[in-house]
């Protein structure tokens, strides 16, 4: 299909939650294995009865911190089952719900528009949600019973995969009788492909919950992107465009990243923008610095928001210490166990419980992130560097 001139002239870049850019980049090795996950229960490998010839692929857990493609990766997944005619049930934001209304946009999301699922769905009385001192209880045996049921009907009429965002917010006992069920399905080679994806805290998370076999998921960690992939992602979508970017500029624009997905299509967007509208457009040091305001605008909002929260959950200074303890070892990388020891050495009255559930909000922020050697390092490195010149900018407000 051939670009018109709206098509060309439209940002390519996009800094907005979930929205997925022209141009993707760095994350070849998650595409393919969630493009292996698809083909496991594409429905030439069905077989009589809707079962498949061998198990589908194990639940696969996707963590990063905010704003590195976590839910563009369910998005693309999505996208991709619906083109090879596999049924998509998608939960997210159920942390304001009630464990009912949970189950029943889940159960609506399962039956889609079949009609014989959705009259199904009507005659099933509901949860027994009762409401109690301590706000709404579920009867779980029941829930588990209907979703049981309905999701192994769906599953008889065809694949299906199923995306939890956010699945860190998920209520223990509904998660893990969602897990539950859905491995005995996988074992017993029903065609399901379940992807949760969430904070780095999702760990620890699917570890207070009763599934073993979780320990045999596909985990996939994904921060940062490598800086030829943070440069590739900034000047493909200009050149693609006829657009030339020169090295200095694109240097430039680069240096502004981070190698941090969301800096990266921010930076480019608003370069983008500070394109002229008419006559020869390039990309230039001078264009890239007419950019640098509205860029430097938009990061420092991204960081006041962050640092309100931590502000809000009495976390501040811990992180100022989490940062300084990973900030003093070799490659600002530093195991757990530093990171806890430090907390409580300089505050006398925390538990080491306390200390490790601190470490664990970090992580549920992105300020701090478990990498691929296990040890803890900044999931934002400039952010480092902001949350001290605010401790130097409190310091002189209160004449220190």
């Amino acid at each position: 299909m051939t670009s018109t001139p709206a098509d060309q002239d439209a940002n390519p870049f996009a800094p907005g939650a979930g929205t997925r850019p022209k141009h993707v980049v760095g994350r070849q090795s998650v595409f393919a294995l969630l493009e292996d996950a698809l083909q496991g229960i594409d429905k030439s490998k069905i077989q009589r009865g809707g079962l498949l010839e061998d198990t589908s692929m194990t639940p696969v857990v996707l963590m990063g911190p905010r704003g590195v493609g976590k839910t563009l990766l369910l998005t693309w997944m999505e996208e991709r089952a619906r083109e090879q005619g596999i049924h998509v049930a998608r939960l997210a934001h159920v942390e304001d719900l009630t464990a009912g209304d949970a189950m029943g946009r889940l159960l609506k999301d399962i039956a889609g528009k079949d009609n014989i699922l959705l009259k199904w769905l009507k005659r099933v009385t509901g949860f027994q949600v009762s409401y109690a001192d301590a706000g709404v209880r579920l009867d779980l045996g029941k829930a588990a019973d209907d979703y049981a049921e309905i999701l192994e009907a769906r599953l008889r009429k065809g694949p299906m995969v199923l995306l939890m965002d956010e699945a860190h917010h998920y209520q223990e006992n509904i998660m893990g009788f969602m897990l539950q069920i859905g491995q005995r399905l996988i074992s017993t080679r029903h065609p399901l492909v379940m992807l949760l994806a969430g904070t780095p805290d999702l760990r620890s998370y699917l570890m207070k919950i009763k599934a073993t076999f979780m320990a045999r998921s596909k985990r996939i960690y994904i921060n940062l992107l490598a800086p030829e992939d943070s440069k590739d992602a900034l000047s493909k979508p200009f050149t693609n465009r006829g657009i030339e970017v020169e090295p200095a500029a694109l240097e430039m624009m680069w240096s502004l990243t981070d190698n941090y997905p969301f800096f990266v299509q921010l930076v480019g967007s608003e370069v983008w923008k500070a394109l002229p509208k008419e006559g020869k457009r390039r990309v230039d040091v001078a264009l890239v610095k007419k950019a640098e305001a509205g860029i430097s605008h938009e990061r420092s909002d991204f960081y006041s928001l962050i640092h309100e929260e931590m502000d809000k959950g009495n976390l501040t200074s811990y992180a100022e210490q989490a940062a300084e303890a990973i900030n003093r070892q070799e490659n600002a990388k530093a195991e757990r166990k530093t990171v806890v020891n430090d907390l409580l050495q300089k505050n006398s009255g925390l538990s080491e419980e306390e200390a490790q559930e601190i470490v664990d909000r970090l992580q549920w922020l992105g300020f701090i992130w478990l990498g691929g050697e296990g040890k803890m390092e900044a999931g934002i490195p400039s952010f480092f560097t902001y949350l001290e010149a605010k401790k130097q900018e409190v310091a002189k407000e209160n004449g220190g």
